[in-house]
């Protein structure tokens, strides 16, 4: 079964609103150390019972605005970081779109027509509904995003929602009153996604999009452990944590696990290992200026002379004539 990477930062935030993420995982029952691992997983499923239990634990029918405006929000992951520094609404929600995904099980399905920008949030799976609570976080937090990105109030012209909440608070906050209906639908003016973002930021995206572009690849269409492997290897290669045990802990296994789940897939560690260096590296070579002593260092490399020998096997070339062949000025 498919699971998603979530944020370690979950429990700090939902702390922060007096609710405890211990709690929520027990009322979900879903293992209560989920957020202590290194790297916490959770089924579809799993995360739906969750956010439905925090709702539960939330205090005041205001929580959900309350959580998904809170200072800061907008850094809360690289994917939503990314969409904030997009030049304006219409690039911001293209980005959450496309990369929605990587932050939990959900999807974005955009549509614009009547001078209306629609934005229906789904979860994919006709099996799963979506809990009311988690709607109305991620509704709050898209207007919120626009607010905080413009510096002005744009506030939502049509809702349409499975479960719509009760009170007034929420409905306020988007600047319309939801409708009950089949789907989880927001809707904005077209012409308010034209709106400039003062928060745009080419060169924090360029920093980003890399990252995020293998995250989405690997998510579509390697979801074996080996691609988890090389993911957890690319985080963690510049702190120079890298050896197996480093790795399998960050997935939450033994190493005798890691290595004999690769064995089915007919691989080991160390050709992970290696095949992960010689792609980072070529990616250095070619989209920095950086000197292969600092590649090296990057790439968990004690010694230049060691990083020079592994890239010559992988290429018969050195560092410098590969880059010479495989860029242009």
């Amino acid at each position: 079964m498919k699971r998603y990477i979530l944020d370690r930062e979950y429990s700090r935030m939902l702390a922060a609103f007096g609710v405890s993420a211990e709690e929520a995982l027990r009322r979900a029952g879903a293992p209560e150390d989920t957020f202590v691992r290194e790297t916490p997983t959770m089924t579809a499923e799993d995360y739906f019972a969750f956010m439905e239990a925090v709702g539960q634990l939330a205090a005041g029918e205001d929580a959900a605005v309350r959580m998904a405006s809170a200072q800061g929000i907008e850094q809360f992951s690289p994917p939503i970081f990314a969409s904030y520094c997009a030049r304006d609404g219409r690039a911001c929600i293209e980005r959450l779109m496309r990369y929605k995904r990587l932050i939990g099980p959900m999807e974005f399905i955009v549509d614009e027509k009547g001078g209306l920008l629609s934005v229906e949030m789904t979860c994919g799976d006709a099996d799963l509904t979506m809990p009311g609570f988690l709607v109305q976080v991620e509704f709050s937090f898209l207007v919120n995003l626009l607010h905080t990105a413009t510096r002005q109030h744009i506030g939502a012209a049509e809702a349409q929602m499975q479960e719509p909440p009760e009170g007034t608070s929420f409905s306020a906050f988007l600047g319309c009153e939801p409708q009950k209906g089949p789907r989880n639908v927001l809707a904005f003016v077209s012409t308010d996604m034209d709106v400039p973002f003062v928060s745009h930021n080419d060169a924090m995206w360029s920093y980003f999009e890399p990252e995020l572009g293998r995250r989405l690849a690997e998510l579509e269409v390697d979801e074996s452990l080996s691609a988890r492997v090389r993911s957890a290897l690319v985080e963690m290669l510049p702190a120079g944590e890298c050896g197996a045990d480093d790795v399998a802990r960050r997935l939450g296994m033994s190493r005798r696990t890691m290595q004999r789940k690769l064995g089915e897939e007919g691989t080991t560690f160390q050709r992970q290992f290696n095949h992960t260096r010689e792609l980072l590296a070529k990616h250095y070579l070619t989209t920095t200026s950086m000197g292969t002593d600092q590649i090296a260092y990057l790439l968990g490399y004690l010694e230049l002379n060691s990083f020079l020998r592994a890239f010559n096997s992988w290429c018969g070339m050195s560092p410098s004539e590969w880059r010479k062949r495989n860029t242009t000025d």
